[in-house]
């Protein structure tokens, strides 16, 4: 009889599919408003920081309409 819970361990993240989110991430930001030169000096926790201050900002626009 099979178990009614499936256990199972958490999937392993891989190089491809992190490249894959960071460079999605620097799609967003340079819609946003930021320059490519300087995002791609940037490390991917750089990136993560900008990236939730620019939702923060798009928040407050939004709330102020």
């Amino acid at each position: 009889m099979k178990p009614r819970k499936n256990y199972r361990s958490r999937p392993k993240k891989s190089g491809a599919t992190k490249r894959q989110r960071v460079l999605s991430q620097k799609r967003r930001l340079v819609a946003a408003g930021y320059e490519q030169k300087k995002l791609d000096k940037m490390t991917t926790v750089e990136v993560r920081d900008l990236l939730k201050e620019a939702g923060k900002k798009k928040a407050l626009a939004y709330q102020q309409k």
